[in-house]
C-alpha cells in the first residue's frame, strides 16, 4: 500500500495537476486551439522555472524532497513561486495575455501568500489544495459530471498524503478547503473581468 500512495502523491503533485490548466482554461475562453497551445507553452517557461529551483533545492540537500515537506524549508519555496508568479503576470500584461491566465495567475499568487502565512501554524497540503482547486474548476468549466468524475481523486490523494506521512488529516483537509475557497474567488472575479 506504501507504494501506492507514494506513486499518488508523486502524479498528483501540483506541478503535475496544473500541466493542464492554461491549455484547458485558454482553449474554453478562446476556443482557438492554437492560441490555447502557444500561451500554454508560455505558462510551461514559468512552471519550470519553479521545477528547477525545486530539483536543485533538493540536489543541493536545501530541500529534503521534492515535495519539500519539512514546513521551515517552505517559506523560501513560497518566495521563489511568488516571484516566478509576479514576472509570470507581468510577462501576461505586457504581452496582452489571456485574461483567463492573468485572473489564474492572480488566484495563485494569493493562494501562496495565504499558505505562507498559515505555514507559520500549521503545513496546509499543496497536493490537495491544488486538486481541489483543480477539480472544482473543472466542474465550473465543463460541468458536473466531470466535477463527479474526478471528485474521488480528492479522498484517494488526501490518504496518500496521510499515508505516507506528508501530512496530517487536519492539514489535507485545511489544503482542500483553501483550494475549494481560493476556486470560489478567483470564478466570482473571473466573471466580473473575463468572461
Amino acid at each position: 500500500m506504501m507504494l501506492f500512495a507514494k506513486i499518488i502523491s508523486f502524479l498528483s503533485n501540483p506541478i503535475i495537476v496544473l500541466l493542464a490548466a492554461p491549455y484547458v482554461l485558454v482553449d474554453k475562453v478562446s476556443s482557438n486551439d492554437l492560441y490555447a497551445l502557444k500561451w500554454t507553452m508560455f505558462s510551461y517557461i514559468f512552471m519550470g522555472l519553479v521545477v528547477l529551483f525545486v530539483l536543485a533545492g533538493v540536489l543541493t540537500g536545501f530541500f529534503s524532497d521534492i515535495y519539500i515537506s519539512k514546513k521551515e524549508q517552505r517559506p523560501l519555496f513560497f518566495s521563489f513561486a511568488g516571484l516566478v508568479m509576479f514576472f509570470y503576470l507581468i510577462s501576461l500584461l505586457l504581452l496582452n495575455g489571456p485574461k483567463v491566465l492573468v485572473v489564474a495567475v492572480l488566484g495563485v499568487f494569493f493562494g501562496l501568500i495565504i499558505i505562507d502565512t498559515l505555514n507559520k501554524w500549521i503545513k496546509a497540503s499543496l497536493h490537495l489544495a491544488t486538486l481541489s482547486a483543480f477539480v472544482l474548476s473543472g466542474g465550473i468549466v465543463y460541468g458536473a459530471h466531470l466535477f463527479w468524475l474526478l471528485l474521488p481523486l480528492i479522498p484517494i490523494v488526501a490518504w496518500s498524503r496521510v499515508k505516507t506521512k506528508g501530512h496530517t488529516v487536519l492539514e489535507a483537509a485545511l489544503g482542500g478547503v483553501l483550494g475549494v475557497v481560493l476556486t470560489i474567488i478567483v470564478y466570482i472575479i473571473s466573471k466580473r473581468f473575463v468572461v
